[in-house]
């Protein structure tokens, strides 16, 4: 192997004990790179306050925003989320980015990295910035695809100031094609590289079993973005055809309660279980007595979509068949007729038409199983995805050198 990288990870945040969910997939990829002999370590906000310093062998420098009891914008949910409560969250912004800097400058005097991979880099890549121009240290930027609807909201100079700062990464990997191409219409001029996230709860793939109830499983957020209403208006559609079938939505978040009574107006609250948020296995459980998986998303007003959709994947890898609306990543992981079953975005009523026919085809559940697990081994395995980056992260250190 070439020589080890010491590569500083910087993300919105990071799990604060071990029952604590925050991007498991980010967690799996950096202990992969320390199992190769990478030194990795994470730079991310505090959390009122928190002491914690490791997570599962990982070092983590953690910066200061505000006072302990106000240092809620990161962790117990999406900052995206966390805005829309109120004021006082979009006012906690400027010291977040301003703190972060600060304590960025403060370890780029002290400490060395090799590599700054930074996570949803706007706006997160200045953070890089004091480790490239006072340690030298390469830049890598992970796009996940919710920043980018903010980079084009982003008008004037503030939206072309993190163009530019994206240009200057010595790479940027893009979790989908849809992700690729939205950075290359805003001119964004760094090599840009596919590198999509793997399961980050299973690496088994189970075989697709043979279910005699038509059982319908959402997985997700409840938030505006994963389309759960357009579910909810296609499954009255199916009860029609289905009396007997059962819709199961796991997930917690905003939109909770409105979907709850939008059930109950719609008239199909005793078929539709509200499981809350599920992990573990709770979480395994639902996926295996679920006989699909459905992932509706949308596009939002603001340009929201769906980054990649890893749940996807998740419920490939237990063997269930998907059924997923056709727009932003989502593509790269259903191959219509193939790995999976795609709908418009937004029309229900070709979702039910989708849902029907898996209810009623046994054989092209298994067949969508089938592919799409091989589908998922060859282009979403983690040894794949981390090869990949191990190699890139390796190339951009030894570009250029002497």
């Amino acid at each position: 192997m070439e020589k080890p990288l010491k590569i500083l990870v910087v993300t919105t945040a990071f799990p604060r004990h071990e029952r604590d969910v925050i991007s498991p997939w980010l967690v799996k990829e950096l202990l992969l790179l320390k199992e190769r002999g990478h030194t990795v370590k994470v730079f991310t906000s505090s959390y009122k306050a928190i002491k914690q310093r490791h997570f599962k062998s990982i070092e983590i420098y953690r910066f200061r925003y505000a006072p302990a009891k106000w240092e809620t914008l990161t962790h117990d949910m999406a900052v995206p989320e966390r805005m829309k409560q109120g004021i006082s969250f979009k006012l906690l912004v400027v010291p977040y980015l301003l703190m972060g800097f600060v304590k960025a400058v403060l370890l780029a005097s002290e400490e060395r990295f090799d590599v700054v991979h930074v996570h949803w880099p706007v706006p997160h890549i200045i953070f890089a910035l004091p480790f490239k121009l006072l340690g030298h240290a390469k830049i890598a930027a992970s796009v996940h695809g919710s920043e980018l609807a903010l980079l084009y909201r982003l008008k004037g100079p503030i939206g072309n100031f993190f163009v530019g700062l994206l240009s200057h990464s010595d790479v940027i990997f893009a979790n989908s094609t849809y992700t690729m191409k939205r950075l290359k219409n805003a001119n964004v001029k760094s090599p840009i590289e596919i590198l999509p996230l793997g399961n980050p709860h299973e690496s088994t793939l189970y075989p697709y079993s043979e279910k005699e109830e038509a059982n319908i499983l959402f997985v997700g957020r409840l938030i505006e973005v994963k389309g759960v209403p357009i579910l909810l208006k296609a499954f009255v559609e199916v009860l029609k055809k289905h009396p007997d079938a059962r819709l199961e939505i796991v997930g917690d978040g905003p939109l909770m309660n409105q979907l709850v009574e939008m059930a109950q107006e719609l008239g199909i609250s005793e078929k539709v279980t509200f499981s809350g948020f599920l992990t573990g296995e709770p979480l395994k459980e639902a996926f295996q007595r679920a006989t699909m998986l459905v992932l509706p998303s949308i596009l939002t007003e603001q340009g929201e979509t769906e980054g990649l959709g890893v749940v996807l994947i998740e419920a490939l890898s237990f063997g269930v068949p998907i059924i997923g609306s056709n727009i932003g990543g989502i593509p790269d992981i259903i191959i219509d007729g193939r790995t999976g079953l795609l709908f418009e975005p937004g029309d229900y009523e070709d979702l039910a038409v989708k849902i029907n026919l898996l209810i009623e085809d046994p054989n092209l559940r298994r067949k969508l199983v089938i592919e799409g697990q091989k589908h998922i081994i060859g282009n979403f395995s983690w040894d794949a995805i981390i090869d990949k980056l191990e190699k890139k992260l390796i190339s951009i250190t030894t570009r250029n050198s002497v």
